[in-house]
């Protein structure tokens, strides 16, 4: 009868316990549940689950502690504990006396409570997978004899189900995380970025507008193609880390897809929502990757709009994201917030030759910001000290903008390569030199700036190329570009290099005075840039 009735308790317990595991319910709410299913039946004053961790390191995570429940524990287990134990051998350890469970001492669960030591009887049930071990699970009472052969095989079955019920819940975990996160990054998807603006715009407001910012790195698919996906994929994480440092309640950063991020700000007015923009921006610009001998800029480019004030969708909110980071990339990475983005004033007359410099200007986003900075410095310096004639100025504002024409002829492996030439790519980028006279000499119009344009790479010391020209052979219009060119190549965001102060720029160019540059003309633009900076200071 007693036998009977004990049949009965088992079988009840299993019958619950099978339900509990294949509830729909958090691993917490499992063990808790399960911890007073097991109090009812059987002997228990202390009831733990210990869970490992990627690493293979084990702590209790859940702990039923007489009467006490305690969830994420977070209790290490020592070198001397059973569970850690029955976790390494995958065997149950059990008894009915500590000197059966634990011949070479006990250890207690509270360090710095030894006291509360009081299990007599115990058992330890490896919880294991497909020969994984995934855990440890506990059942002690403080009573002598309180467990038998039955009884452990009895828990050891619940155990082996809750292993399984364990890692079933970590697989789940891990495919809910997977279809809302980038697995790369760690951060919001694609799919999850498009649930949340979704959500993000239902609850905007004319003046808590939501703030959509796009982050597209420029020229990637270069950088992958120099230095491989491996050091592409590193890049990517160095970005999303440096984006997810601005996250916090209010703005959620994802991976849009490939080189793009998403930033969506909530609860904010305009005015903050694009300090947070320009925050992220200035840290991106710090970033830098160590290709060899070379530190290479990472170069982001940026465009954000607002709804409901510009737009009142989401695909009108990404679409003018994208259009704005495109006319980002043009200005070399300024984030833009508006359309009307003629900063940049082209000085000089182009008539004839419209096709010619669209085409240049839509070359890549680098060459593009650095010949609207050259052709601004030429029209201001030449107010300065250059003292030109109509004819002179026309030259020199033409050739300003069009001294490198002749990189529309060199390849973009080599044009925006993130990196140092090798010899031969270097002696190709040369050739742009002669390749943009070629271009410019069918122009009537442009014949004299065709051959500024073929000579503003020669050398005072004639050490420079196509022909080797020195000292006045070399049109003098040429000789001042060449200081333009140079003083802005330094100066400003390259492919390869990140942008020196102009006091080091201009350094440099003192420094090649009569060796690579015309001193007279080094000599009136030390005098216009240094004069700028003192009348702005």
């Amino acid at each position: 009868m007693l036998e009977s009735s004990r049949e009965l308790r088992d079988s009840s317990l299993i019958r619950q316990a099978a339900s509990l595991l294949a509830a729909d319910i958090s691993l917490y709410d499992l063990f808790e549940r399960l911890t007073g299913l097991l109090a009812s039946h059987v002997d228990a004053s202390v009831v733990f689950v210990a869970l490992t961790d990627a690493a293979g390191t084990p702590t209790i995570e859940f702990i039923h502690d007489h009467g006490t429940n305690t969830r994420d524990a977070h209790l290490s287990l020592s070198e001397k504990s059973r569970a850690r134990r029955a976790i390494e051998t995958g065997e149950v350890i059990w008894g009915n006396d500590p000197q059966e469970w634990a011949p070479d001492g006990t250890s207690p669960i509270y360090t710095d409570r030894p006291q509360s030591n009081d299990s007599v009887s115990a058992i330890f049930v490896p919880l294991r997978v497909g020969g994984r071990a995934v855990g440890a699970f506990s059942v002690q009472s403080k009573r002598a004899g309180a467990y038998d052969a039955e009884g452990v095989e009895l828990v050891a079955a619940i155990g082996h189900f809750l292993g399984v019920a364990i890692e079933n819940n970590r697989l789940l975990a891990t495919l809910t995380r997977s279809a809302d996160y980038d697995t790369l990054t760690g951060l919001a998807n694609h799919s999850r970025l498009l649930r949340a603006l979704d959500g993000a715009i239902a609850r905007a407001t004319s003046t808590r507008p939501v703030g959509v910012a796009m982050f597209n790195l420029t020229n990637f698919g270069s950088f992958n193609d120099t230095y491989g996906y491996a050091e592409g994929d590193a890049v990517l994480k160095r970005v999303a880390s440096t984006l997810e440092g601005l996250q916090d309640g209010e703005l959620t950063i994802g991976r849009f897809g490939g080189d793009v991020f998403l930033a969506l700000i909530e609860g904010r007015s305009r005015e903050l929502a694009f300090d947070i923009v320009a925050s992220a921006m200035e840290r991106l610009r710090a970033l830098s990757y160590a290709g060899g001998a070379t530190e290479v800029p990472i170069s982001v480019a940026c465009g954000y709009a607002f709804v409901p004030l510009e737009t009142s969708g989401r695909v009108d909110a990404v679409a003018l994201c994208v259009h704005r980071t495109r006319l980002s990339r043009k200005l070399g990475g300024m984030p833009i917030g508006e359309d009307d983005i003629d900063s940049y004033h082209l000085h000089g007359i182009f008539e004839g030759i419209e096709t010619v410099v669209g085409s240049l200007l839509d070359r890549d986003p680098f060459t593009r910001v650095h010949l609207f900075h050259v052709n601004a410095m030429a029209k201001h310096w030449s107010e300065y000290n250059l003292d030109l004639d109509a004819a002179q100025l026309g030259w020199l504002l033409q050739a300003s903008l069009l001294h490198d024409v002749g990189k529309l002829l060199i390849p973009d492996k080599i044009l925006i390569k993130p990196g140092a030439l090798t010899a031969d790519e270097y002696r190709s980028m040369q050739e742009h030199a002669t390749f943009g006279r070629t271009i410019l000499q069918p122009y009537e119009s442009f014949a004299d700036v065709a051959e500024i344009v073929g000579q503003h790479h020669e050398r005072w010391d004639g050490a420079g190329y196509p022909n080797g020209l020195r000292g006045e052979q070399i049109r003098p219009l040429a000789r001042a570009i060449a200081i333009l060119d140079a003083f802005s190549a330094m100066v400003v965001d390259r492919p390869y290099h990140r942008g020196i102060p102009e006091a080091d720029a201009l350094a440099e160019i003192e420094r090649c005075s009569g060796t690579q540059f015309d001193p007279d003309y080094v000599e009136r633009f030390l005098a216009w840039r240094r004069g700028a900076a003192a009348r702005v200071a």
